[in-house]
């Protein structure tokens, strides 16, 4: 993969890439908005990242579409009482943290 390229008057020289892990990204996103104090956790499942509140069921799951794009989905009203893992489709694709900005919004962990 060649790294992204930094234009500055006079010369061009190459944008180091975001070493940190889709988890950490994510858990940066959440401390930024308020954590330790929102009771949320993040955790990784595949390629994909979920979210739940302290002592519940994961509510969201982002998932990496490539081009700075992530998806974002919440667990289907079904699975809840039916204890499966259906997740609804794809709510939102947007930058990480418009993403999990988004998700916290939606169950209230943050005011919008």
């Amino acid at each position: 993969m060649q790294p992204d390229i930094l234009q500055v008057p006079g010369e061009r020289r190459a944008i180091p890439p975001d070493t940190r892990s889709f988890i950490e990204r994510v858990r940066d996103y959440i401390d930024a908005l308020g954590r330790p104090s929102l009771p949320v956790w993040a955790r990784a499942s595949g390629p994909h990242v979920l979210l739940s509140l302290w002592q519940g069921d994961a509510f969201a799951r982002l998932t990496p579409l490539g081009g700075g794009q992530y998806g974002l989905a919440f667990r289907a009203v079904e699975a809840r009482t039916t204890h499966t893992n259906a997740w609804e489709p794809l709510l939102l694709v947007d930058e990480l943290a418009q993403v999990v900005e988004h998700a916290l919004v939606a169950v209230d962990a943050i005011a919008d």
